[in-house]
């Protein structure tokens, strides 16, 4: 059948006058008569097959719904909901595939009031930076673009000391963290962070055993999502986190310095009046836990939580054996082992010089006190003199 508007079915340009011989034109051109012949070998497969299965992949993650449009790039062709065809596209446009060289094809009749033609891909609005820690970049890329569609500034990390250094310098508004990292354990670039920050953390992780989601929540995350996962499901979570989270995040500078004790969270670096301390892991933890929050006491299960692995362990004889080796190692510096102070019952406190300076002045004026107390306060103003 001839085209009645005098116009390439395939194009839309217009078709050339020729004497009228022969089968009516269609198309100007042998290219325009072979893309509409492939569509409809497409379009005939696709019915026959029933492949209505929308095919996009994305953090090993198939989507469910119902195909809406096929895609065809040099040949190839992959098919996709209304959802996931803004994402491909612009996959595609980032990867610097020309738009006029994709072919689109909706698969189904658009509902009525709507155009018949694919959907432009949405200016998104800024909502806040994301920095991303994962170090597969099959994930990472599409992840990131994902969410730059969605409105969020996105940076890629792909180790954790890379990671760590990028939320001290940048201070994102929200960090995805997987927990299989190079170089540094996802747990760990967690627990540095929570002694300096309380930035919202998602741990996004193909670990699904309950004791790791107990430990990545005892840590400090805010919310835990095992791969693979919807997008979308992300996107909700993420919402509602820095919606819940919607005051101002804390920051507090990884260098601690109080003229006594020093500390540096990010090379995990100890100093008490300028001599080093040589202390392993969980006794940095533990005086890093302290120091970040002089003055106040920390119960025995924040300190279990915050050093040391294992959340279903709740005995406190560790947490005493720690302190007791952290005491000996400061007992041999200026700082003096009265810097920790034991609130019996409950937990430990780090008393800064400031503080210790204005016991003494109270204590030397009044011996107010109740047995145990008075006489702790005793044995410390000692100490202090003594130094």
């Amino acid at each position: 059948m001839e085209s009645a508007s005098g116009m390439c079915l395939a194009c839309d340009e217009p078709l050339t006058a020729v004497a009228d011989v022969g089968r009516p034109r269609r198309y100007c051109s042998a290219t325009c008569r072979s893309a509409a012949r492939r569509a409809r070998q497409r379009e005939k497969a696709i019915s026959a097959a029933g492949l209505k299965q929308c095919s996009t992949t994305v953090a090993g993650h198939s989507c469910t719904r119902d195909a809406e449009f096929a895609l065809v790039v040099s040949g190839e062709e992959c098919r996709a909901c209304a959802t996931c065809y803004e994402a491909t596209l612009a996959f595609l446009i980032d990867q610097g595939v020309p738009a006029d060289s994709i072919e689109v094809t909706r698969l189904t009749t658009p509902s009525v009031g709507t155009s018949k033609s694919a959907p432009a891909i949405r200016k998104s609005v800024k909502r806040g930076r994301i920095l991303l820690v994962e170090d597969d970049i099959t994930i990472s890329e599409p992840l990131r673009r994902y969410l730059n569609r969605a409105g969020y500034n996105t940076t890629v990390e792909y180790d954790g000391p890379s990671g760590l250094r990028e939320a001290y310098a940048g201070r994102p508004d929200l960090i995805l963290l997987d927990l299989g990292l190079p170089e540094m354990d996802g747990i760990e670039v967690l627990r540095r962070l929570r002694a300096v920050s309380d930035v919202p953390v998602i741990i996004v992780t193909a670990r699904s055993d309950l004791d790791d989601r107990m430990l990545g929540l005892t840590v400090g995350a805010d919310d835990y999502l095992v791969k693979p996962f919807h997008l979308v499901e992300l996107l909700a979570r993420i919402e509602r986190v820095l919606h819940r989270r919607n005051l101002s995040v804390q920051w507090t500078e990884e260098i601690y310095d109080d003229g006594l004790i020093r500390l540096d969270s990010a090379r995990r670096e100890a100093h008490a009046a300028g001599s080093r301390l040589n202390l392993t892991p969980t006794e940095f933890r533990l005086l890093n836990l302290l120091v970040r929050r002089a003055g106040a006491v920390q119960p025995l299960d924040t300190i279990l939580a915050h050093v040391w692995d294992d959340p279903s362990v709740t005995t406190t004889g560790r947490v005493k054996f720690t302190i007791s080796r952290l005491r000996r190692k400061l007992d041999c510096t200026a700082a003096g082992s009265a810097s920790i102070v034991s609130a019996r019952g409950v937990g430990y406190l780090y008393r800064p010089p400031t503080k210790r300076a204005e016991a003494v002045a109270e204590t030397s004026t009044s011996t107010a006190g109740y047995g145990h107390a008075a006489h702790v306060l005793s044995i410390l103003n000692a100490d202090d003199q003594m130094l």
